[in-house]
């Protein structure tokens, strides 16, 4: 964080010598992220003096034929707080970015950043065949487009990193965070510049001799201890590289994929394919859920250790891993480069540009088609509002789970009278943005607002009025009562006033005065009404006392009013004079219109049984039905019937409201024509056979203190259950018995009855 501070005072605080406008981003030879279609913006901030109208920018070639150029285009228009945030949008290429400043209709000023560009960005991971080894036999870049950022921390990285100028990839460079030396990579870099014609951006997480348990322990927050050194990592590496890179580089810069070399360490461990395989899986999930994109990863095939030892298992694990459809792409096979091996391990001379050359071919054109490009972040604009005459409160995106201002405050907003500040900012992913800039000194806006009343300054008791103003100088207000809408709503008799917000939140000059003043208002008025609880179909009327116009509560004006809809109701209503004041409300009424029941529909469930069904259940209902015209003394939903008969039934619900007990009735079934089955006596046990021992017992006449008893096909006793009566059907569970024949012995009265019956499982 230390190094992060100095680069905002050295960039962004220092301004010894300041022209009219300075870029602050991007750096020097950033390389920004391209789509598929080899297009990207470039986010662009900076600061500036004075008053200035527009920011504008433009894109040109660093050599003819390295990009394409494009037109000066406004990124800024009315720039507020002395800094300016934009994007430009271009194609691959490699670029001067040229920045100007506009005021009165004339350039007053213009920067650039020399060389920046739109390509492609590589994190690379895995030990040190990826992290690269110093002095053996690896060459610089060639083609000025290969960049990196010359940095590296060996120990652990820092949860916020420096970030600073890149830098060409020369043969003692660094690839931040770790890479050692530009290995095979400024050479790939040159074969993909030439290629593609876009420069190239590396960064570098691998760790030297580290496993695959060592990459997938750390990913996970478990201790691991380094295979061959045996000390144990700090601060989760080597995974926190590859994950503090992903939430922090590339979250600036994007990336098109992270390439995995790493195997070597895996034969002496002897690692099974099964563990490679879910570790490997659940990094690569990791680094994903970790910087919230789908990142592509490309995997080598590497398992070559002591000069030309390798492990089959490995591979054949990275092997399975491959999967285009999930973006893993296939990489480079290094175990048949360089063998046997002069180090034993390492590539030396021309195997290490034998392994760029491997990894360029894999990165052919269905890997650049295939795979996801995740684009760089936009920089952040920061808020500024004045909250006292000298000061002036900074705040940030309310999205973001947490910040880093250049003064090492971590609060979400910081109040300053003086300087210059930005900030970092961290999402709920874990990915970090960058800020703009913001100079606390800003001159406070001289337009006085011009405030009148809508309608009228006068409004009824009770009511109120509304005030605005619509000074096209300000976007928001600051009124005297603290309201700070461009329209306020007022109750009372009083004046007012409004002040106009700049775009920093400094206020203007106070308005012109307003006095409003109130009315009285007319007398509430009372409600009679005919009832308190009705059925549906029926009404209740209910009238006011008022002298002049009723204002009801059902948004009627007539002085008696009948409601008819089913419901609750607890209305009131309000007199309104000539003023168009209204009074209080008068006391409510309540009252209710209750439904009634949905109409039944009679069905037939057993041999004598019928029942009322509607299609909505209802708990709270009673019956009234009605054999050949003759209501029945059985209330129930269901009835027996005997004898042939046209039955009807009727729904009825009972309702209580304010002491008063009434039934609302459902409108007639139709009738049901009942003809019992002639052929059928005694006692009728249904259905037989009983796929599920569930039967039904029912009885044309009412029969009392019945018992049954139940045999097997032998005769051997099986059940006994007495049953009190038959005035209804009876379901008889004999679902325990196995299946088979059964004798039923019914015995009632005098009289004797057996059935024979059928279990079928």
């Amino acid at each position: 964080m230390r190094n992060l501070i100095l680069l905002f005072f050295l960039v962004f605080v220092n301004l010894a010598g300041f022209a009219q406008i300075t870029i602050n981003l991007p750096l020097t030879r950033s390389v920004f992220q391209r789509d598929n279609n080899n297009t990207s913006s470039i986010y662009i901030s900076g600061i500036y003096e004075d008053v200035i109208e527009k920011v504008e920018a433009r894109l040109l070639p660093v050599k003819v034929g390295q990009g394409v150029a494009t037109d000066w285009t406004t990124i800024t228009d009315k720039p507020q707080n002395g800094f300016f945030v934009g994007s430009i949008k271009g194609t691959g290429g490699w670029y001067q970015l040229q920045v100007r400043a506009w005021k009165n209709g004339a350039v007053i000023s213009q920067s650039s950043v020399e060389k920046v560009g739109i390509g492609e960005v590589f994190l690379i991971a895995g030990q040190s065949n990826a992290e690269g080894k110093r002095n053996f036999g690896e060459k610089a870049s060639v083609d000025d487009r290969v960049n990196c950022f010359d940095y590296q921390k060996i120990d652990f990285l820092d949860e916020i990193p420096p970030f600073q100028s890149f830098s060409h990839i020369e043969r003692t460079s660094s690839i931040a965070p770790r890479g050692q030396g530009t290995w095979c990579w400024g050479e790939l870099g040159d074969l993909l510049a030439k290629r593609l014609n876009v420069p190239i951006m590396f960064f570098n997480a691998a760790y030297e001799g580290t496993s695959i348990e060592n990459w997938y322990s750390s990913s996970i927050g478990d201790s691991t201890k380094h295979p061959f050194f045996q000390f144990t990592f700090p601060n989760q590496t080597p995974y926190s590289y590859l994950r503090i890179s992903l939430q922090y580089y590339i979250s600036q810069m994007g990336l098109r994929s992270v390439l995995w070399e790493q195997g070597e360490a895996e034969s002496d461990l002897k690692t099974t394919q099964e563990y490679y395989v879910t570790a490997l899986r659940k990094i690569i999930e990791k680094s994903r859920l970790e910087s919230g994109k789908k990142i592509s990863w490309m995997l080598a095939r590497a398992s070559l250790i002591k000069t030309n030892q390798t492990y089959p298992t490995v591979i054949n694990a990275q092997n399975s891993v491959i999967n285009p459809d999930d973006y893993i792409f296939e990489g480079p096979y290094t175990d048949s480069i360089q063998t046997p091996r002069p180090e034993g391990v390492h590539f030396t001379d021309s195997g290490i540009s034998d392994l760029a050359k491997a990894w360029d071919t894999k990165m052919n054109t269905r890997f650049f088609n295939q795979s996801i490009p995740f684009l760089p972040a936009p920089i952040v604009p920061l808020n500024a509002s004045c909250q006292v005459s000298d000061k002036v409160t900074l705040s940030l995106p309310t999205l973001y789970s947490s910040q880093k201002w250049s003064n090492n405050l971590t609060t979400s907003t910081i109040a300053a009278s003086t300087g210059i500040y930005s900030s970092v900012l961290r999402d709920q992913t874990g990915n970090y943005f960058f800020t703009a800039t913001v100079d606390v000194k800003k001159v406070f806006p001289t337009a006085k607002p011009i405030a009148y009343a809508k309608k009228s300054p006068f409004f009824c008791e009770g009511t109120s009025t509304d005030l605005l103003t619509d000074s096209p100088d300000y976007t928001s207000f600051l009124w005297n009562t603290g309201e700070t809408q461009k329209q306020i709503t007022v109750k009372n008799s009083s004046t007012y006033s409004v002040k106009g917000i700049g775009a920093t939140g400094c206020a203007s000059p106070e308005s012109n005065i307003i006095q409003t003043q109130t009315l009285s208002l007319p007398g509430k008025p009372v409600i009679y009404q005919s009832d308190v609880a009705v059925c549906e179909g029926n009404t209740i009327t209910l009238a006011s006392t008022s002298l002049k116009e009723s204002v009801w509560s059902t948004n009627e004006t007539a002085p008696i009013i009948t409601l008819r809809n089913v419901g609750d109701y607890k209305v009131t209503v309000q007199q309104k004079d000539e003023n168009g004041c209204i009074s209080a409300e008068s006391e409510p009424v309540t009252f209710s219109i209750k439904p009634r029941p949905e109409t039944p529909e009679i069905t037939q469930i057993g041999i004598y049984t019928l029942q009322a069904k509607q299609k909505t259940v209802a708990m709270d209902l009673s019956y009234e039905w009605k054999q050949d015209g003759s209501i029945a003394t059985n209330k129930t939903s269901f009835i027996k019937i005997n004898t042939p008969s046209f039955v009807t039934v009727t729904a009825l619900r009972n309702f209580t409201v304010s002491n008063k007990t009434f039934s609302c009735r459902s409108n007639l079934s139709g009738a049901y024509s009942f003809v019992p089955n002639a052929e059928l006596s005694g006692i009728i046990i249904y259905p037989n056979p009983t796929s599920d021992g569930i039967v039904t017992l029912e009885a044309k006449e009412n029969v009392e203190d019945l018992l049954l008893t139940i045999y097997d096909s032998r005769g051997q006793f099986i059940y006994m259950s007495p049953i009190p009566n038959l005035t209804e059907r009876r379901v008889l569970d004999l679902s325990n018995l196995g299946p088979g024949r059964y004798i039923v012995k019914l015995t009632y009265g005098e009289s004797i009855e057996t059935r024979s019956i059928v279990i079928m499982k």
